[in-house]
């Protein structure tokens, strides 16, 4: 199901893909074998995280002053920009022009629309510095800044923000070992300088050919509420999905409401040594309501409790393998019925940061915790086909110390049939990252699974951080990758479009388990280099990573080109 881009604090991506269960005999084996090399190596991450090797410089954006607040709000200024200042010389040839005239700078309407504020309001600096987080997570606004100034009555407040590169034409390509996909696309995600999206995109990949089209409003007449329309057209299926929802715009909002509907029908893959060896139908019927409110409490605290009813069907068919064509056994349908309950916890404590993942743009990182649980009550007599209960939660947090960033997060998922847990997924992982020019970055991701589907399995390769294999090469019902690397930013504001910076790295990962192909038999390990080049102009999600990594078996290099963040 897919999910609208809505403005939510950015949290650091958490790197999952579908996976089995069952706890492997070889798992305590593994690690009882290699505990001494895993401390070893945990301890050398230590070692070189604690030589304090990062840029000199202000990392952390200031954020709106509380002296003001309660204050009345007399006017609202906007200073908008464009992408380039064409009145500096150093930007003010011909091509900067073009792009600026041939981009439309995001209305002030939008931008009022976005705030949480309005003339007549109490000021709150709270308010100010949440009001610059939305406006940055729609991905086309950095930087923003609200600076409020004492005027005769009360304060004036300035929202400054400078647009990024929108419009998307011509091609797309990404490299993973010998696995490869291009495509092309024309997209515009601030339509009209109104914030909406309009996608129409072709992509040829090893399991598909595709042709999707999206439209997303991020204030549905004039009011905020969302909508978001798909429709995807593969060679093996297709997909249909609608989204209309007045979300929790902001910590303080007080109630959503919503409603979604999709129809999936594709063809499922199981991947060995980075190629499909089993594959079959995969056909989802699904569509929820839900109603939620904020619950009473403390400024500093968001809780909020969402109530729903949920429809999920899911059928399989036709599984079979790839090589032979045996049949391979159709996984086990699947239909919920009930209500859902969620709860979520969000501390209104936030970071506004340079140098963490890119260089040139401001990044919004919640320090947390962050708490999110659901649970789903399927029964036969809402519809469900037996009684089960499924379980969806996940935490998350961060702390800066000096210029180091540290992060966590941790998830488990699964459900409770009449037989037993369930296609159970539980998982952490941790970060630490020095903010700045150059600096190391450490990451470790372990995830286990119990009880999985027969659809579902857990893979290691370069596209989960084992950089020096092909995607899907090693199977697993569960899996551990831990990753350190030094980048170092080279050449800032190339041409005043681009930042390019140099990484070194070293992979560890292993996986146990195997449900249809080979395991890593112990630990992998692998060493690379590559370019990062930070596309400040066209936004923080075009970090492009160009990597070479050598892996332990002397097979030969793997590229990889995508943009992509692995921390």
């Amino acid at each position: 199901m897919i999910r609208p881009r809505r403005p939510v604090t950015r949290d650091w991506p958490r790197r999952c893909a579908p996976g089995p269960c069952g706890q492997p005999a070889g798992l305590a084996r593994w690690r009882l074998s290699h505990a001494l090399e895993v401390a070893a190596i945990t301890t050398i991450l230590a070692l070189l995280l604690g030589t304090g090797l990062a840029a000199a410089g202000d990392t952390l954006v200031a954020e709106p002053s509380p002296d003001l607040d309660g204050l009345k709000i007399v006017s609202i200024r906007i200073i908008r920009h464009n992408i380039f200042d064409t009145s500096d010389p150093a930007t003010s040839a011909w091509p900067y022009r073009a792009a600026n005239a041939l981009h439309i700078v995001t209305r002030k309407s939008f931008i009022r629309h976005a705030l949480l504020f309005h003339e007549g309001d109490q000021y709150s600096a709270a308010r100010a510095a949440e009001s610059a987080r939305l406006l940055r997570s729609w991905g086309f606004l950095n930087p923003v800044h609200i600076e409020a100034s004492r005027v005769p009555g009360g304060v004036e407040v300035t929202v400054e923000t400078r647009d990024l590169w929108t419009l998307e034409v011509g091609g797309e390509a990404g490299l993973a070992g010998h696995r490869n996909r291009y495509g092309f696309s024309i997209t515009e995600n601030n339509l009209l300088g109104l914030g909406r999206t309009a996608d129409i995109t072709y992509r040829s990949e090893p399991e598909r050919d595709s042709w999707t089209y999206t439209y997303f409003d991020p204030f549905l007449l004039g009011r905020k509420w969302q909508a978001t329309i798909k429709h995807e057209d593969s060679t093996d299926g297709f997909t249909d999905t609608w989204h209309v929802e007045r979300p929790f715009y902001s910590l303080a909002d007080k109630a959503t409401f919503g409603a979604e509907w999709s129809r999936v029908q594709l063809i499922d893959h199981l991947y060995s040594d980075g190629d499909v060896v089993v594959s079959g139908v995969n056909d989802v019927r699904a569509w929820r309501v839900w109603g939620g409110v904020r619950l009473p409490g403390d400024h500093d605290i968001t809780r909020r409790l969402t109530v729903g009813f949920d429809h999920h069907s899911q059928r399989f068919a036709d599984w079979h393998m790839e090589d032979t064509g045996a049949p391979y056994q159709d996984p086990e349908n699947l239909l919920v019925d009930g209500l859902r309950f969620a709860y979520q916890q969000i501390p209104d404590r936030f970071l506004v940061l340079r140098g963490f993942r890119a260089w040139s743009v401001q990044e919004d990182v919640g320090l947390g915790p962050t708490f999110n649980i659901a649970l789903t009550t399927s029964l036969p007599a809402f519809g469900g086909d037996v009684r089960r209960f499924l379980l969806d939660s996940d935490l998350s947090l961060a702390h800066r110390s000096g210029n180091w960033l540290l992060l966590g997060r941790s998830w488990l998922s699964g459900r409770q049939d009449p037989t037993g847990p369930r296609n159970v997924r539980a998982g952490f992982q941790v970060a630490a990252a020095q903010i700045g020019r150059r600096g190391w970055q450490g990451r470790l991701l372990v995830e286990n699974s119990w009880r999985p589907d027969r659809n579902t399995q857990l893979t290691l390769g370069t596209d989960v951080g084992l950089r020096g294999w092909d995607p899907d090469t090693f199977d697993g019902s569960g899996r551990a990758v831990l990753n350190v690397q030094y980048r170092a930013l080279l050449m800032e504001d190339v041409l005043h479009f681009f930042s390019i910076g140099f990484v070194g790295f070293v992979d560890a990962g292993a996986t146990w388990r195997p449900r249809v192909g080979r395991d890593t038999d112990g630990i992998r390990k692998d060493a690379g280099v590559g370019l990062l080049v930070d596309l400040p102009r066209i936004g923080l999600a075009h970090l492009l990573r160009i990597e070479i990594a050598f892996p332990d078996d002397g097979s030969g290099f793997v590229a990889t080109l995508t943009t992509a963040a692995l921390f």
